[in-house]
């Protein structure tokens, strides 16, 4: 019984990906949108690559201009939240994002003298090709994160974190390199 469950579930999932297409989210070959997963981007300004799956109550929220792409291989874990705004953001190919982790294009600023909700930041957000996001990291606005990083759990990533290490902490800062074991072939 529960192989006819997860077959129909992946069917669900890939037909919800060929709405999307309806709707102006580009969506390539064997992309998957489980139940409660929303895009919400202009026409043509969202874009699923080959084999890139969203799993359930992921929300990915643009407005205006602003631009979502999800690399092939690529996908985001349950409850994840995207705000992208007029800004951009770009997923690179074999990325894991984990569960309930919140990638900001655009947040409120925090500087002394001006009301909070008078303050906006707005900077694109780059995650490279074979990353792993731990659960519930946060990115802030104008991050970029290189290709071959992993992210430690609970982790704030705000600016550049190279290539090639393990990330942890608030903000995240580099824990020791990965070893070769560690990179996982993103083919």
């Amino acid at each position: 019984m529960a192989l006819i469950g997860y077959t129909l579930d992946a069917a669900l999932a890939r037909l919800r990906a060929l709405a999307w297409r309806a709707l102006g989210v580009r969506s390539a070959t064997h992309a998957k949108a489980h139940a409660g997963s929303r895009v919400r981007c202009a026409w043509g300004h969202g874009e699923l690559g080959a084999g890139a799956e969203l799993y359930r109550d992921v929300q990915v929220l643009c407005t205006g201009a602003g631009r979502f792409h999800l690399g092939a291989r690529s996908h985001i874990a349950p409850g994840g939240y995207l705000l992208v705004g007029a800004s951009r953001l770009h997923i690179g190919a074999g990325v894991a994002i984990g569960p309930q982790v919140a990638i900001f294009c655009e947040a409120n600023g925090a500087r002394a003298g001006v009301p909070f909700v008078e303050q906006h930041v707005s900077a694109p957000v780059h995650i490279g090709d074979n990353v792993f996001l731990g659960a519930r990291v946060t990115v802030l606005p104008g991050a970029v994160i290189e290709r071959d990083v992993v992210v430690a759990a609970h982790a704030v990533v705000r600016g550049r974190l190279a290539s090639g290490f393990v990330y942890g902490g608030v903000p995240a800062r580099a824990l020791h390199p990965l070893r070769p074991a560690e990179r996982p072939d993103p083919s």
